[in-house]
């Protein structure tokens, strides 16, 4: 059974390489991606989401009478609907202005933008209103596209009034004499009554939002490959090199770290396995970065034979598919007495060269990684 796994593992992975058309190097990512450049992910599924105001702050449903549930690779909404990011209204939360130039972006069907926010008026007294696109077709803020205020922002621009982005924007900014008079409540979508619609992600400021639920951690699965010839070949078809780990001494807990790509591992587990043999190394899990920070214990490494090995991380969960490939040397600690003490079984022939530089513990590139049968929400938004 364990080798059927295995095999079938291995499989799905070479069938979407053949199907894709060759390699994808990992921080190859999605057309929305050339689009937007967050440096963290985040994962909102319908649970995340608290069911009305009672708090403001984060997700949270402004309009009670509708409902949301998680759908394939999205949240699917049924008006009248309204799921919000609140924010502290205290907070510094940044310029709207400066948050367009470096791009807001989303993916959703029949659902509207929202953006909502306090400002003052000519006597000073606070006002409220929500900015929205005057279509469900946007899929990007831009000044000169058209929106829509829920509220009266001036005489010229009242109630429902329909212009330019950037015209609304003048009239908000132009409503009072005091500068930086306008707070940021937060960002969201809407569904009218009577309406269904979905979103799949959202990308303000350097988060990206993917609106599914966050991935969970499994048991480690089978090792991909059965044994270290397996592996070479694999590399050796598809012409992969390794990323160079440094090196580890037996007799202390190491460290290896690879910086994945922010939109498909942020945040994913991954199973990691050592070669010659596989020697389960254990389950990590990726920061909201993409950054993947392996601690292989005394105890794993007193198993590696001294010399050179390669450690395989493979995703798991709905971005099953992922690989990371990372050589790293193993060396014997040192006695008393000056002499090397080995253990682990003899180093099996893995065909790579143990001559590479050596940069122990430092940051991995992210070079070396294959990227296949990636399954993230909104990829194709």
């Amino acid at each position: 059974m364990a080798l059927q796994r295995r095999t079938t593992r291995l499989a799905a992975l070479t069938t979407a390489i053949a199907v894709g058309g060759g390699l994808a190097l990992a921080g190859a990512a999605p057309a929305q991606a050339e689009e937007i450049d967050p440096t963290e992910i985040a994962y909102v599924g319908a649970d995340d989401i608290r069911p009305d105001e009672s708090t403001y702050v984060g997700w949270h449903n402004g309009a009670a009478t509708g409902s949301f549930v998680d759908g394939n690779g999205q949240l699917d909404l049924t008006g009248k609907v309204q799921i919000l990011n609140g924010f502290d209204a205290a907070a510094d939360n940044g310029d709207l202005r400066e948050l367009i130039d470096a791009g807001i972006s989303w993916g959703s069907t029949n659902a509207y933008f929202q953006i909502p926010l306090f400002f003052d008026d000519a006597a000073g007294d606070q006002q409220f209103t929500t900015l929205r696109p005057a279509d469900t077709t946007a899929n990007v803020v831009a000044l000169d596209a058209q929106w829509t205020t829920s509220r009266a922002v001036s005489d010229a621009a009242p109630a429902n009034t329909t212009a330019t982005l950037e015209e609304l924007l003048a009239a908000i900014e132009g409503a009072s004499p005091a500068a930086d008079d306008v707070d940021l409540l937060g960002y969201g979508f809407f569904v009218d009554e009577g309406q269904t619609g979905s979103v799949s992600w959202v990308k303000w400021g350097t988060l990206d939002t993917e609106f599914v639920p966050a991935p969970v951690e499994e048991p480690i699965g089978e090792p991909v490959f059965e044994d270290s010839e397996q592996l070479a070949a694999f590399l050796a078809e598809r012409e992969i090199t390794p990323v160079d780990g440094g090196t580890l001494t037996q007799g202390a807990a190491g460290q290896l770290q690879v910086q994945g790509d922010w939109y498909w591992d942020g945040l994913t587990y991954f199973d990691a396995y050592a070669y010659s043999a596989p020697v389960a190394v254990g389950v990590f899990q990726a920061d909201s970065t993409g950054l993947i920070t392996v601690t292989l214990s005394p105890e794993t490494l007193a198993a590696l034979a001294p010399g050179q090995h390669t450690l395989v991380l493979a995703s798991q969960g709905q971005n099953e598919g992922g690989l990371y490939f990372v050589t790293f040397t193993v060396v014997a600690a040192a006695t008393p007495g000056g002499s090397s003490t080995v253990t682990g079984a003899a180093l099996a022939e893995t065909g790579f060269d143990a001559a590479l530089p050596l940069f122990g513990g430092a940051l991995l590139l992210a070079a070396g990684a294959v990227l296949v049968l990636r399954r993230r929400a909104g990829a194709s938004a």
